[in-house]
């Protein structure tokens, strides 16, 4: 009779581990997640100064070529573009994660998310095409 309540206890034991480590790994992917999208806005940031730094240069009218600001915007451009596609490389990442994790519907709520997005595409759609 011990040796079954021992067993038990093991398999309690062991279910209880399981889920921490369920836990930490959820908590792991929400934080690679918000990891990505500080990455994705800081490279939405180095392209809007690269273009803020061409329109200063040409400003400033120094002695860099036409053909060197052009590129300098370019890039800009790119990398403004790019922050965005990497939050959205971030958002399939975590969402795969979740489901192999066995997605529970209540605990993923992705409005912050969709909401930060869109404020995201609505200044890169301004700043592109305004």
């Amino acid at each position: 009779m011990s040796e079954r309540n021992g067993e038990g206890e093991g398999v309690r034991l062991a279910r209880e581990r399981n889920a921490l480590a369920v836990d930490r790994t959820r908590l792991a992917n929400r934080r690679t997640f918000l990891a990505w999208c500080r990455t994705s806005l800081a490279f939405m940031t180095f392209g809007f100064l690269l273009e803020k730094v061409d329109a200063f240069l040409a400003f400033q009218k120094s002695d860099v070529s036409a053909g060197a600001l052009a590129e300098l915007g370019w890039l800009g451009k790119f990398a403004f573009v790019g922050g965005p596609v990497l939050m959205i490389f971030a958002a399939w990442r975590f969402y795969r994660l979740e489901k192999e994790l066995g997605l529970d519907k209540g605990d993923l709520c992705v409005i912050p998310e969709l909401i930060l997005f869109s404020v995201i595409m609505a200044s890169a759609v301004i700043y592109l095409f305004l």
